[in-house]
């Protein structure tokens, strides 16, 4: 009875958001019911959290715990303060997790410090990401999901909780910044009618999107500024290559939110089919890649153990900065060809 309950809520969801064959309606039902069996949970975001990790995760503990559930979030990194709302108005619970779940976490590495506690212990991951190497019995990884948040409405939709402010809040905001507020080539039809369906709650939309996405302090502003300064073309000008030092993120006094939206800058250059960004952290360099159609980002950055989605993804050098940058651009120079 509660399987024929869970698979008649699942395809009433995929109903409104246009449908999917049976092979997702089975995965949909069996990580809804794994859910739907936990108590005491404790679901993980992943290190430098984004709107989307965080998004789902507060929106899948709110929807659990509204199930009489007890579920907490934890990251291994200080949640920015524009995140905040997320999380209001939702007590502290104490207990002793025996559940373990992942949101939005491509692999083991992604939860930082937490990695050697909880790596072993995952029994659900749900992700979007194109690598996914977690290891956990149950794994719902939909690579077409413009954000993880899609797959975190069907399951809330698929156990049974009912939707308020708060829930759709959370997934609003964690579709709308993993899809550059539904501008990116990854949104699909799908992620148009979930967010449909989350403004029905009274989501708003328009102050989650300037708080997110356009709302800068002076320390960002500063630090763009001088990451532009160090601006430069590669590959018959298709490549641009932006640098952020430890230095500059000192003198501009920025936090680590505050190099939020860093990676777009190069990219949204007229003619540039790939932007680097190359970040120096204690032991090398982060570099975010962010692409056009002509270059799979992914694929690149997985050339260097990374990896992430097509048109945005990351990885890390432990090199000079000059080898660095001249391993990128000659990986960028190939698959430009």
């Amino acid at each position: 009875m509660i399987m024929a309950s869970i698979k008649k809520r699942t395809e009433n969801a995929l109903k409104l958001c246009g449908g999917a064959d049976k092979d997702y309606t089975k995965q949909v039902v069996k990580t809804a019911k794994a859910l739907l069996k936990m108590d005491n949970v404790l679901i993980l975001s992943h290190r430098s959290p984004d709107g989307d990790t965080l998004g789902c995760a507060f929106a899948l503990c709110r929807g659990m715990r509204s199930l009489c559930k007890k579920v907490t979030v934890r990251c291994a990194d200080e949640i920015p303060g524009k995140y905040a709302f997320m999380s209001e108005g939702m007590e502290d619970q104490s207990f002793e997790p025996e559940h373990f779940v992942t949101v939005d976490i491509a692999g083991p590495h992604l939860l930082g410090s937490l990695a050697e506690e909880y790596e072993k212990k995952i029994e659900v991951c749900i992700d979007h990401h194109l690598r996914n190497n977690v290891e956990a019995p149950v794994k719902f990884v939909d690579t077409k999901a413009a954000a993880t948040a899609e797959i975190i409405w069907l399951l809330l939709c698929a156990m049974g909780v009912e939707m308020d402010k708060g829930i759709a809040s959370c997934l609003f905001a964690a579709i709308s910044t993993d899809t550059g507020c539904f501008k990116y080539g990854s949104v699909t039809p799908r992620t148009h009618l979930i967010a449909v369906e989350l403004m029905k709650y009274g989501v708003d939309c328009a102050g989650i999107n300037f708080k997110l996405l356009d709302e800068v302090s002076q320390a960002q502003l500063e630090l763009k500024k001088q990451a532009l300064d160090t601006l430069e073309y590669c590959c018959d000008n298709q490549c641009a290559i932006v640098t952020v030092t430890t230095e500059m993120i000192e003198q501009t006094n920025a936090s680590p939110e505050d190099l939020d939206g860093i990676s777009n800058i190069p990219r949204s250059i007229a003619g540039v089919e790939c932007g680097i960004t190359m970040r120096q952290i204690s032991d090398g360099w982060k570099i975010s890649i962010r692409s056009s159609d002509k270059l799979n980002a992914s694929d690149l950055c997985g050339k260097f153990g990374g990896g992430g989605h097509k048109a945005a993804a990351g990885c890390k050098f432990t090199e000079s900065y000059e080898d660095a940058k001249k391993q990128l651009v000659t990986a960028v120079s190939e698959m430009l060809k």
